[in-house]
């Protein structure tokens, strides 16, 4: 239990800071909510931090079960590489096809 509580205190950080991005993104490109819709830059953005939320139960449900049932240690390191990847993939998809 130990080993994950820092991997969870990252991966709350990363959707804080991903939903910081998308406040930033509204204020930026002048969306105001509730409205998803806009220029491509901003619905980028949202579309990366909503790929995100969507997948969160999937990570943490398999994250918990593989520190209960298997090596703590092993998923922690495997929690923090998703975290990593999940950090590339949101950077990735916010930029235009053109950028990347």
């Amino acid at each position: 239990l130990n080993e994950k509580k820092p991997i969870l205190v990252n991966f709350f950080s990363l959707a804080v800071f991903f939903a910081w991005q998308v406040i930033k993104a509204r204020r930026k490109y002048k969306i105001s909510a509730p409205a998803v819709t806009g220029s491509a830059a901003f619905e980028r953005v949202f579309r990366a931090q909503q790929n995100s939320v969507e997948f969160y139960p999937i990570y943490l449900v398999t994250f918990w079960m593989a520190g209960w049932f298997f090596n703590q240690v092993l998923a922690a390191l495997c929690g923090l590489a998703y975290l990593y990847a999940r950090h590339q993939y949101f950077f990735g998809y916010s930029e235009s096809a053109q950028e990347r």
